[in-house]
């Protein structure tokens, strides 16, 4: 990202928000994560009781309700279960499975995090916290008015 302009900004440094951003980051786009909190992944590091349930192997589109009964499917198809667990894998990560499939971090949550974030940089994301929207609209590009100053961006995630 150059100066306060990126492809792509998103909104909120969660599980979905920080995924969202290093898959952008992987295809190539400029990407900028706002976080209004001190750090990123506040939910995950609360989740499984401190361990984060980070997937489950029973997850399957039937599992979903949406008005697209066909979108669950495709997205299942392009990204599953078994490709986080082997990103977790990848990244040294020691898991074990509850019940009813769900795969819980065996030392704590903050692997996941760490994780993600690693991920993040090496998609070379920019992650900004303390970093509050206080404005924002759509012109020519988005336009993200924050604490920290004004964004712009040609696409816009609120996660």
């Amino acid at each position: 990202m150059a100066g306060r302009y990126a492809d792509v900004i998103v909104l909120g440094g969660g599980a979905a928000g920080l995924f969202c951003a290093l898959t952008a980051g992987r295809r190539g786009r400029s990407v900028l994560v706002l976080e209004h909190s001190p750090t990123v992944g506040r939910k995950i590091l609360i989740s499984g009781g401190g361990r984060c349930n980070f997937t489950n192997l029973r997850t399957s589109p039937e599992a979903y309700l949406s008005e697209n009964p066909n979108f669950c499917k495709s997205a299942l198809a392009r990204y599953s279960p078994h490709d986080f667990i082997a990103l977790v894998e990848q990244h040294g990560i020691a898991y074990y499975e509850k019940k009813l499939g769900q795969l819980f971090c065996r030392e704590n949550a903050r692997q996941i995090v760490e994780m993600l974030l690693a991920e993040c940089h090496e998609a070379k994301v920019a992650v900004r916290t303390n970093c509050r929207v206080v404005a924002g609209d759509h012109q020519r590009h988005f336009r993200v008015e924050t604490s920290q100053g004004t964004f712009e961006s040609e696409a816009l995630v609120v996660a």
